[in-house]
C-alpha cells in the first residue's frame, strides 16, 4: 500500500519544497533529501522533469524583472537553466580560487547577475565573499598577461574591473590601508591614463552615424602608434552568453578604462581636498576683501568634498518594493520600470547591441533614457604633469560643473536633424547656430533651420502619436523588433534578384522545386525560439544639449558654455565645452566623450582642440555624477 503522501497533488508538493526553502539567500539543499525518497519524488521534483518548480525556486532567490525587460517573455526553461548557471558561479567565488578553470564565465555570470540586481543579486554575491575574491583577483593577477608591463584588456580582466566597481563601498574603501589603496591605484592607472592603448569607447568617436555601410569606396582604417593602432575598431571584442536558454546573445566585453576610471576616482575621493586657510571663507567675505576676479573661497572648496564625482552603486534590499508608494496597483510593466536594475538598461543594450559596426541591428533597444543629462553635474578632470606622468601623485584633479538642458527633435513634417559634423564641434557642422526660444531651440546649419523641443523629466511628452511619422507608417505608436529581422531582409532582397536575374536568363521553374534554392526555407529555418523586443515609439530622431556653468560655480572655476550632442547607436555624448566670455579665451576650447554609467555617472575623455586635425592630441580621464 503507497504512502498517502504520494497521492498527493504536484501542486502541493511543489508548496511544501518552496515552503522547505526557508532561507532564500542559500541553495536549496532541502530538495535533496526529498529527491532520495523514493523514484516517484525524484520523478516529480528533479530538475530534470520539473521545470516549474526551479523557475519558482529562481524567483525565490533571484532577480528577474531586468531579464524579462530585456528580454520578452522567459519560460521556466530558461529560469532553471539561469538558476543552474548562478549557483555554480555562487560556488566558485566561495571556494575562494582565483586561479580556477571556469573563472572566465563565472565573471561573466556575475557581471550579468549585477547588471539584473534587483536587491536579491547582489546579496547573493555578497554573501558568497565576491568583493573580497575579485579584489584578490586584481591584484595579483590583473598584470598575469601583460605585455611589456601593460595589462591585457582581456574579458577577464575587464570583468574583474566591473565587478570590483560593482560592489565597491564606501565603508570597504575606508577600512583599507593607505598602502592598500596605492596598490589598487597603481594597478588600474594605465587603464585610466592611456586611452590610446586603451579604448574609453565602443566605436571610435570619428564615427556620428552607425552602423558604417558595407559597401564604403574605403573602409575605416588606423594608424599606428607605440601602443597599437589608433582609434581601435573593436572587432571580436564579445562573447556568446548562454542566458536564460535564450540562443545567440552576444554581449560586448565591458570597457576596462571606464570602470577603472570610477575605481580611480572613488579611491582619490576617500579622504577631502584639503581647505586652503588663506582663502576668503564666502564669496561675500572675497567681495569684501575686494577680491572680485575668479578663485575658490573655502565655501567652494568644502562643496567639492560634500558630492561624490564617483557616485557608488547604491544597495537594494531584497523587497525593493516596499518603499514605492502604490506599487501594487501598477501594472507589471510600470513596476519594471522602477526597478532597482532599471538603471542599467542602457548599459546592458549597449553591450548586446552595439558589437559590429558594420551590422544593421535588429533589435533596436534603447541605449540613453531621454533626460538623463538634464540637471546639474559636478565632476573632475585629470591635468596630466608632464614630468610626473606615470605617477597618480602628479595628477591635478580640477573641478567641472555643468548644468544641461536637453532638446529633442522630434519625428513630425518639416523637421529633420541637423547636419552632423566631426567630434572637434560634438558632431555638429561648423555652421551651427543656436538660438533658444521658449521651450525650444532652434538650430541654423548651412542655410536650413531644424526645431528641437525642450525635453523635461516630468514634464509634457513631446510626442504626439498623431503627427508622428513613424507611428503614422506603421499605424500604432508599439514597435516591435525581431532577432532575424535584418536577415529575413537580407534574404528577401537575395532573392528578388535572384528572381529578376532568372527572369532575364528565362530559367525552367523546375529550379523552384528544390528546397535548398529556397529563400522562404532558409528565413523559416532556426534553432530556437526568436527573440521579440517590443518597446513603444518616442518619436526621438535627435537629442542636443545645451548647458553652463551655474553663476556661483563660474566664480570660483570659471564661467564655460557647452553645446553637445548623443550618438544614437550607442548613446556615447559628446560635449564642447567653451569660455562664456571672449576674455577667457585663452582656457581652451576642450571635448568631453563619454558614457551615462548607471544612470548616474558621466565617465569618459576629455580632448583639446589645439591641434585640429591630429587624431592623438592632449587627453584625459573624467568622471562626474548627478547631482540634481
Amino acid at each position: 500500500m503507497s504512502s498517502p503522501i504520494l497521492r498527493l497533488p504536484l501542486e502541493l508538493l511543489e508548496k511544501i519544497v518552496l515552503e522547505l526553502h526557508g532561507d532564500p539567500a542559500s541553495p536549496p539543499a532541502a530538495v535533496l533529501p526529498l529527491l532520495l525518497t523514493s523514484k516517484y519524488f525524484y520523478r516529480s521534483l528533479s530538475f530534470r522533469y520539473n521545470n516549474h518548480l526551479y523557475a519558482s525556486l529562481f524567483r525565490l532567490s533571484f532577480d528577474s524583472s531586468a531579464p524579462v525587460r530585456r528580454l520578452g517573455y522567459l519560460n521556466a526553461a530558461g529560469l532553471c537553466s539561469q538558476l543552474r548557471s548562478d549557483y555554480s558561479a555562487i560556488s566558485c567565488i566561495r571556494r575562494g580560487d582565483i586561479h580556477a578553470d571556469n573563472l572566465p564565465q563565472t565573471f561573466w555570470t556575475c557581471f550579468s547577475m549585477l547588471l539584473e540586481n534587483d536587491g536579491k543579486n547582489r546579496c547573493q554575491l555578497d554573501a558568497a565573499g565576491l568583493p573580497d575574491f575579485v579584489d584578490a583577483f586584481i591584484r595579483e593577477r590583473l598584470y598575469e598577461d601583460s605585455v611589456d608591463g601593460w595589462p591585457a584588456e582581456n574579458d577577464i580582466n575587464s570583468l574583474a574591473l566591473w565587478l570590483l566597481w560593482l560592489t565597491i563601498t564606501d565603508d570597504r574603501l575606508r577600512a583599507q590601508t593607505p598602502a592598500q589603496r596605492a596598490q589598487m591605484t597603481r594597478l588600474i592607472l594605465p587603464f585610466v591614463l592611456m586611452p590610446v592603448r586603451y579604448p574609453a569607447y565602443l566605436a571610435p568617436h570619428t564615427h556620428y552615424t552607425l552602423p558604417l555601410p558595407s559597401n564604403l569606396p574605403q573602409p575605416p582604417h588606423s594608424f599606428l602608434t607605440l601602443h597599437g593602432p589608433y582609434p581601435q575598431y573593436r572587432n571580436g571584442f564579445s562573447r556568446v552568453m548562454p542566458l536564460y536558454h535564450v540562443k545567440s546573445i552576444e554581449l560586448g566585453i565591458p570597457l576596462a578604462s571606464v570602470a577603472a576610471k570610477l575605481i580611480y576616482f572613488s579611491h582619490r575621493e576617500v579622504f577631502p581636498v584639503g581647505v586652503p586657510p588663506h582663502l576668503p571663507r564666502t564669496r561675500t567675505h572675497a567681495l569684501q576683501l575686494g577680491l572680485h576676479s575668479v578663485g575658490p573661497t573655502q565655501e567652494d572648496v568644502q562643496e567639492l568634498n560634500d558630492h561624490k564625482v564617483a557616485t557608488f552603486v547604491p544597495k537594494s534590499k531584497w523587497e525593493w518594493w516596499d518603499d514605492i508608494k502604490d506599487y501594487n496597483s501598477l501594472t507589471s510593466e510600470a513596476r519594471s520600470k522602477l526597478a532597482p536594475s532599471a538603471r542599467w538598461d542602457d548599459d546592458w543594450n549597449r553591450l548586446a547591441d552595439c558589437n559590429s559596426l558594420f551590422t544593421p541591428l535588429s533589435l533596436k533597444r534603447m541605449h540613453y533614457t531621454p533626460g538623463l543629462l538634464s540637471g546639474l553635474w559636478q565632476g573632475r578632470m585629470l591635468y596630466p604633469d608632464d614630468g610626473l606622468y606615470g605617477n597618480s601623485v602628479g595628477l591635478t584633479a580640477a573641478p567641472v560643473f555643468i548644468r544641461l538642458r536637453e532638446y529633442h527633435c522630434m519625428d513630425v513634417h518639416p523637421n529633420e536633424p541637423v547636419h552632423s559634423g566631426g567630434i572637434q564641434n560634438a558632431w555638429f557642422h561648423s555652421s551651427a547656430r543656436f538660438h533658444e526660444v521658449t521651450r525650444g531651440l532652434a538650430i541654423t546649419c548651412q542655410e536650413r533651420s531644424s526645431t528641437y523641443n525642450e525635453y523635461v523629466v516630468g514634464g509634457p511628452d513631446l510626442h504626439d502619436e498623431s503627427k508622428c511619422r513613424g507611428c503614422e507608417y506603421r499605424g500604432t505608436s508599439e514597435m516591435i523588433f525581431r532577432e532575424d529581422d535584418v536577415r529575413y531582409l537580407a534574404a528577401a532582397d537575395d532573392a528578388l534578384a535572384e528572381e529578376d536575374s532568372e527572369d532575364a536568363e528565362n530559367d525552367d521553374d523546375d529550379s523552384m522545386d528544390d528546397d535548398s534554392s529556397n529563400p522562404d526555407v532558409d528565413m523559416a529555418s532556426g534553432d530556437g525560439d526568436e527573440l521579440v523586443i517590443t518597446r513603444k515609439c518616442d518619436g526621438i530622431v535627435d537629442i542636443v544639449l545645451l548647458g553652463e556653468t551655474d553663476h556661483r560655480h563660474g566664480q570660483a572655476w570659471h564661467h564655460y558654455k557647452f553645446f553637445g550632442r548623443i550618438r544614437e547607436w550607442d548613446g556615447l555624448v559628446a560635449l564642447v565645452r567653451v569660455p562664456a566670455h571672449p576674455a577667457s579665451a585663452s582656457l581652451g576650447v576642450w571635448v568631453f566623450t563619454g558614457y551615462v554609467v548607471g544612470g548616474q555617472n558621466f565617465v569618459g575623455n576629455w580632448r583639446t582642440t589645439t591641434h585640429p586635425g591630429e587624431l592623438v592630441t592632449v587627453e584625459g580621464a573624467f568622471a562626474m555624477s548627478k547631482r540634481e
